[in-house]
């Protein structure tokens, strides 16, 4: 058996390629996983994603607990159940400090499972909680199937996917300590939240847009909404409620209610947010507060009018142009009672591109405390402005998942908009 270890390093920014990879779906996907809890069926969904995206290949997820020394893992028909296999190649990547380990497994004696033939595996290691090891196994029937890209892609999904595994595991803990109250009322919260959340990006004659968002915990406190306006006006809504978790998602369900029941009968976003503002001071606790950037644009004149009431500020890319902040607008909602809010504008450019998102990019931070940072941002907005939105909301995302690992502890959002 030969293997290839690839190193951990600190990640450095790629530039998508023109040829479609069959992983291209898989983190975009990834946020689409039913409203369910249940460890199995969260194992069963995410080995389903891979086979989706590979229907040729063998694939598992296994869970090792390094407390109980029990192995929990679903797989695929085509995956073959003998650990042995390879020489232990799984017990040696779990043991790996490698991002991913490709193996090259002798020929054996032909068995109805398994035919007779070298084949190639890789072996993408995981930590889903403190004490929980995971891997991501995937088979193929040929010689040297899998690349480095590969395993840099794999090895993202698994990153995001660790996340959704330790929100499971969570679960499990607290419905073996409590009663099914407990689950019940987390369900109802993460269904509710999902449906909040649109379920793709509006198409706007002359625009590119994509988007994501991943909460830290089972439901979250960030927001993305796109508002249909009369006259081909068309708003975008990003904002993050302080926390996250519960009581996060429960402020954020209320000020999505009131942002939109306001913006639908007054166009002044300056009053909006003055009402908005008012409202959450004298209803919420004195620690609790809202960020929010709200862009109103014309899809005809490709006019954008916007506030910003404290949120992170959107970066606008245009060639050959330093790049602008949309930082005008107030302090953030829920504080202040007196605040005041001001908007400014400008005309969208050909191959203009407008970022999107919450702290949860910018500050992701790595388990040694490297900051993602606005700077890198922008140079991967930059290495990859000739692609399409939603390659680009992507890229942001995968690497902020290469360097915060499974240390996501804030809710991350993007979007993107680009005009053509």
């Amino acid at each position: 058996m030969h293997e290839i270890e690839v190193p951990k390093q600190k990640s450095s920014v790629p530039t998508a390629e023109q040829k479609p990879s069959p992983w291209a779906r898989l983190l975009k996907d990834l946020g689409n996983i039913p409203a369910s809890l249940d460890l199995a069926r969260v194992l069963q969904h995410l080995v389903k994603l891979v086979q989706n995206a590979v229907p040729e290949h063998a694939a598992g997820i296994f869970l090792i607990d390094e407390e109980t020394r029990t192995i929990q893992g679903q797989v695929t028909d085509l995956f073959d159940q003998d650990l042995s296999v390879g020489e232990g190649a799984l017990q040696k990547a779990l043991r790996s400090p490698a991002s991913f380990v490709i193996s090259s497994l002798a020929s054996h004696p032909p068995t109805s499972g398994m035919p007779q033939g070298v084949r190639t595996q890789i072996v993408v290691p995981f930590r889903a909680s403190p004490q929980v090891r995971g891997a991501l196994v995937l088979r193929s029937r040929k010689p040297k199937a899998y690349s480095q890209k590969d395993g840099e892609a794999l090895s993202a999904f698994a990153i995001q996917a660790s996340a959704v595994i330790e929100s499971a595991l969570i679960h499990q803990k607290v419905v073996q300590e409590t009663d099914g109250e407990v689950e019940r009322d987390l369900v109802m919260a993460h269904e509710i939240m999902a449906r909040l959340m649109p379920k793709e990006a509006p198409k706007i004659p002359g625009f590119d847009v994509a988007s994501i968002s991943i909460p830290a915990k089972t439901v979250g406190g960030d927001l993305l909404d796109f508002i249909c306006r009369p006259d081909d006006h068309y708003g975008f809504l990003v904002a993050d409620a302080s926390g996250n978790g519960i009581p996060s998602a429960l402020l954020m369900t209320g000020f999505r209610a009131l942002f939109r029941g306001l913006i639908q009968i007054d166009f002044n976003m300056r009053s909006v947010f003055r009402s908005v503002n008012q409202q959450l001071v004298e209803s919420t606790a004195p620690h609790q507060f809202v960020s929010a950037f709200y862009a109103s644009v014309d899809a005809t004149t490709g006019r954008m009018i916007y506030v910003n009431g404290g949120h992170v500020p959107p970066l606008l890319l245009r060639p050959g142009q330093p790049v602008r902040r949309l930082d005008v607008g107030g302090p953030v909602l829920g504080i202040l009672a007196a605040a005041s809010y001001h908007e400014d504008s400008g005309v969208f450019h050909p191959q203009d591109i407008l970022v999107c998102y919450s702290d949860g990019l910018s500050e992701a931070e790595s388990p040694s405390g490297e900051a993602f940072g606005e700077d890198h941002i922008i140079q991967i907005v930059e290495q990859n402005k000739h692609l399409s939105a939603e390659v680009i909301c992507h890229t942001l995302r995968e690497e902020a998942a290469k360097l915060v690992g499974s240390n996501l502890r804030d809710d991350l959002t993007i979007c993107v908009i680009k005009y053509l």
